[in-house]
C-alpha cells in the first residue's frame, strides 16, 4: 500500500483544528522573535514530507514577510534560465558579486556538477579545509563548514545587500551573521525558512541555527529587531540532544508530534464516508457508530482513516479483515516485528524521547489525545489492540444511548411493578437509579410484570450494557439487534 498524503482527503491538511492549533504556537514563537526548529517524521506515513511542504505554503501565507531559502538545485536551475537570455550574466555577476569566492557562484554553468561544487579547487583552500579527494558519492557524507557555508551563501544571495548598500563582501557563515546583526532596517528582520530536507548536509542548518541564536542573544538585540530562522527538518542526521540542547538557547522547538486530535481524525473520516442508505435512524445511528470505530482504530494516521472510511462497510465482523488488507504491503512490512517493550507512561511524552524516536520516524507512533498510538498492523499485538479500540469506539457512541433508554424504562418498571415502590427500592436499589441487570431480575423473580416485547427489549438493552461493561464489542448481530431496539 502507497501511503496517502494529507492533502488527499478532500480537505487542505492546514484546515484542520489540530494543526491550526500546532502552526498557531509556532508563529507566535516567530512573531515573539524566536527562531524556531520544525522536526517531521521522516516517513510519509504520517503525511511527513507531504505535510510539511502543506504546512509551509500555510505559514508562509500567514508570515507578514519571508525569505525562503531555494535548494542548490534551484539556485543553479534559475542560473541555467539566466544564461539563456542576454545581456549576458557574467559582466552582471560579476558587478553585483566582485571578489566573492567563485566556489558558491551558481551561475557558473555546472549544473551536472553541482552536487561537487562545494569541493571545487577553482579557489585556494584554507590549509584546515584541505582534503583528498572524494568519489561521487561524497554529497551523502556531511562536511559542516562547506555545508553551512553553502547555506549561508544563499541566505545571502537572496537577502542581497540590503541595509549595507552593497560596501562589503559578505560571504560564508560570519558574513551572514554580521549582515543579520548589524546591518539594520526590515529586510533584516524577515524571518529565513530553510526546508532541511532539500539540504545536502543536514546539521549546516541547525548549525546556523545555534551560532544565529548565540550571535543575537550577544548582540543584544530586543525581540522586534531580531533576524529569525525557521527550519523545517527531520530527525535523521541530527544528534540526538540536539533539539533539547537548542530549547535551552531560548529557540522553539516544535514537534509534528501530537498535533492531531480526536476532532482532526473525525473530520477526515466524516468528509471521507459515504452517504448512509436505508432507515434514517438506523442508518444514522449505525454510521455514527462507524464512524467512531474508525476514528478510535486509526487515531491520528489520517491515510488510514481515509481509506477506512471509505471502503469499509461499517460492521464490527468484516472490519478485521478490511484493516488487515489496508495495512498489507510495504508500509506494514516496514513496521518494526512487535516485541516485548518496556513498560511506558499512560500518558505519552510531550515529545518522542530517544527511545521513541525510531518508530516515530517511520511514521508508525505518533501521540494522540494524550497517549501513545502505534499504526494498525497485522501482529496479534495490534489484533488486541484494535479490539479494545473497536470496544471503545462502541463505548463512546453506544453508552449515552444506553442511559437514556435505561432511564426510560424505569417508568416501565414503576408501571409494571408487583410489590410497593419500597421493596422494590429495598431489593433492587432506588427506581430512578435502578442498572437494567437489576431490571431485568426483578422480571426474572417476578416481581416485575413486563409483556413480551418488553422483556425483550430490556434483555437487548441489559446484555448489550452488560458486554460493553466487561470490555466485549458487540458483533454484527448484537449491533443491529441494540440499534433496532434505540430507534424503535
Amino acid at each position: 500500500m502507497n501511503p496517502v498524503s494529507h492533502g488527499s482527503f478532500g480537505i487542505p491538511v492546514s484546515t484542520l483544528p489540530g494543526v491550526r492549533l500546532w502552526m498557531r504556537r509556532l508563529l507566535d514563537d516567530l512573531r515573539s522573535g524566536k527562531s524556531c526548529l520544525c522536526l517531521f517524521p521522516q516517513a510519509g506515513v504520517t503525511g511527513a514530507p507531504a505535510a510539511a511542504e502543506a504546512l509551509l505554503d500555510e505559514l508562509l501565507h500567514e508570515l507578514a514577510d519571508f525569505v525562503l531559502v531555494p535548494a542548490p538545485g534551484d539556485v543553479v536551475a534559475r542560473g541555467d534560465l539566466a544564461r539563456s537570455a542576454p545581456p549576458s550574466p557574467p559582466p552582471v555577476r560579476s558587478s553585483l558579486w566582485g571578489g566573492m569566492d567563485p566556489i558558491l557562484d551558481y551561475d557558473d554553468g555546472l549544473a551536472a556538477f553541482s552536487t561537487a561544487r562545494t569541493g571545487s579547487t577553482a579557489v585556494a583552500p584554507h590549509p584546515a579545509a584541505v582534503a583528498p579527494p572524494r568519489a561521487a558519492s561524497a554529497p551523502e557524507v556531511q562536511s559542516e563548514e562547506p555545508g553551512v557555508d553553502s547555506l549561508a551563501d544563499r541566505i545571502v544571495k537572496e537577502l542581497g545587500d540590503a541595509g549595507s548598500g552593497g560596501s562589503r563582501e559578505r560571504t560564508g557563515i560570519e558574513g551572514l551573521l554580521d549582515l543579520l546583526t548589524t546591518a539594520g532596517g526590515s529586510a533584516m528582520t524577515r524571518v529565513i525558512v530553510v526546508r532541511g530536507w532539500e539540504e545536502a548536509a543536514p546539521t549546516a542548518a541547525t548549525d546556523l541555527l545555534r551560532r544565529l541564536s548565540a550571535t543575537v542573544k550577544a548582540a543584544g538585540l530586543p525581540p522586534g529587531h531580531r533576524p529569525r530562522l525557521l527550519l523545517l527538518s527531520g530527525s535523521t542526521g541530527l544528534p540526538v540532544e540536539l533539539p533539547e540542547q537548542i530549547a535551552r538557547e531560548d529557540t522553539g522547538v516544535h514537534w509534528w508530534w501530537g498535533a492531531l486530535g480526536r476532532l482532526d481524525t473525525a473530520t477526515v473520516v466524516a468528509m471521507a464516508r459515504p452517504c448512509p442508505s436505508g432507515p434514517a435512524a438506523r442508518r444514522q445511528l449505525l454510521e455514527a457508530v462507524a464512524q467512531a470505530t474508525v476514528v478510535e482504530v486509526c487515531g491520528p494516521f489520517l491515510d488510514l482513516a481515509a481509506r477506512l472510511a471509505v471502503e469499509w462497510d461499517g460492521l464490527p465482523d468484516s472490519l478485521p479483515a478490511q484493516l488487515g488488507r489496508l495495512t498489507a504491503g510495504p508500509v506494514a512490512d516496514r513496521s518494526p516485528v512487535p516485541g516485548p517493550r518496556r513498560r511506558e507512561p499512560t500518558a505519552a511524552p510531550p515529545h518522542p524521547n530517544p527511545s521513541l524516536r525510531a518508530e516515530w520516524d517511520l511514521g508508525t507512533l505518533d501521540r494522540w489525545e494524550g497517549r501513545l498510538r502505534r499504526r494498525p498492523g497485522g501482529a496479534a499485538d495490534h489484533e488486541h489492540s484494535v479490539r479494545t479500540r473497536v470496544w471503545l469506539a462502541q463505548n463512546h457512541a453506544l453508552l449515552p444511548l444506553l442511559d437514556e433508554a435505561r432511564e426510560q424504562f424505569t417508568e416501565v418498571i414503576r408501571a409494571r411493578s408487583r410489590v410497593s415502590a419500597t421493596e422494590l427500592a429495598a431489593l433492587y436499589g432506588r427506581r430512578a437509579e435502578m442498572e437494567l441487570g437489576a431490571m431485568w431480575r426483578a422480571h426474572l423473580q417476578g416481581h416485575v410484570r413486563l409483556t413480551l416485547a418488553e422483556a425483550d427489549r430490556l434483555r437487548t438493552l441489559w446484555m448489550s450494557r452488560n458486554k460493553l461493561a466487561h470490555r466485549t464489542a458487540l458483533d454484527n448481530a448484537a449491533l443491529e439487534s441494540l440499534i433496532h431496539v434505540l430507534c424503535s
